[in-house]
């Protein structure tokens, strides 16, 4: 007679079903003995057996004998992950919120994944005219980068070379809207992911209860490069474009609670999220 063996796992490796069931963390399920019983779980490869350690020894299941196994991979939330770090080397704390794990705070990186440069455009000639990736400091000035993070284009965001960390990406506007409707809608969402301080005063409605801590870095403009006012508004990339020449963002204000979604010229420049695969 068969036996029954359900799990629920986070799983940490793909590669093959031998190198899953070695890199997994027990979250819930049952075996013959009590749940709370359960140290580990691991795969013998000279076996072929799924072992359970529990405190009173190890059960042995041969794979033909499971006949319900339940995989959950850690895409729903961030799971033991609390920061990650991008290629050059700044560190970022990650927040689950709903089902994403989103990181809290602005990207900074000046390469893509792969290593490749991302020019600095600093002149507003330069920046009005640039239709390749490029990025800056909010007005040019590096302590700025510290608090607010990058400004980059949308060809930036956009690239296949991926401006975010390996198993990270640019949201897409539809990861926008899963992210707005988990919240309660895009009138009341804003007030949710806003940080309480650094913004201009009233900050409406800001909780910053999902810990996404929106800070209100501007942007730059697309004609002629000037910089927009930092304090007002924070604004976000997303990887969709609305138009050949226009892609789609969200927006936090000072002044009310909500997110708003618009197009806007490829060419602005606007903070980045990663939002992990």
């Amino acid at each position: 007679m068969k036996k029954l063996l359900s799990f629920l796992f986070v799983l940490f490796c793909f590669n093959t079903f031998s190198q899953t069931l070695q890199n997994i963390i027990k979250i819930s399920g049952t075996v013959s003995s009590p749940i709370n019983q359960i140290d580990s779980i691991r795969f013998n490869t000279i076996t072929n057996q799924l072992e359970v350690v529990l405190q009173s020894g190890v059960e042995a299941h041969d794979l033909i004998d499971i006949v319900n196994i339940t995989f959950s991979s850690t895409s729903g939330g961030c799971g033991p992950i609390t920061s990650i770090t991008d290629i050059d080397g700044n560190q970022y704390p990650v927040v689950s919120i709903g089902d994403q794990c989103w990181i809290a705070e602005n990207l900074r990186t000046t390469r893509f994944s792969d290593g490749s440069v991302i020019p600095n455009a600093i002149s507003a000639e330069e920046w009005s005219e640039t239709i390749t990736p490029a990025w800056c400091n909010y007005e040019n000035n590096a302590a700025n980068d510290i608090i607010y993070g990058k400004l980059y284009n949308w060809y930036t965001a956009a690239d296949p070379r991926n401006v975010c960390p390996t198993g990270w990406h640019v949201p897409t506007d539809d990861d926008w809207f899963v992210l707005t409707t988990f919240l309660g809608g895009t009138s009341v969402a804003g007030g949710k992911l806003k940080t309480t301080s650094g913004w201009i005063a009233p900050n409406t409605s800001a909780t910053n209860e999902t810990g996404f801590s929106g800070l209100p870095g501007a942007s730059r403009y697309d004609n002629f490069g000037p910089f927009g006012n930092a304090g007002y508004h924070g604004d976000w990339w997303s990887s969709s474009e609305s138009s050949s020449s226009n892609a789609y963002n969200r927006s936090l204000f000072y002044f009310n609670g909500s997110m708003t979604r618009d197009g806007f010229s490829k060419r602005y420049g606007f903070s980045v999220r990663c939002l992990r695969d």
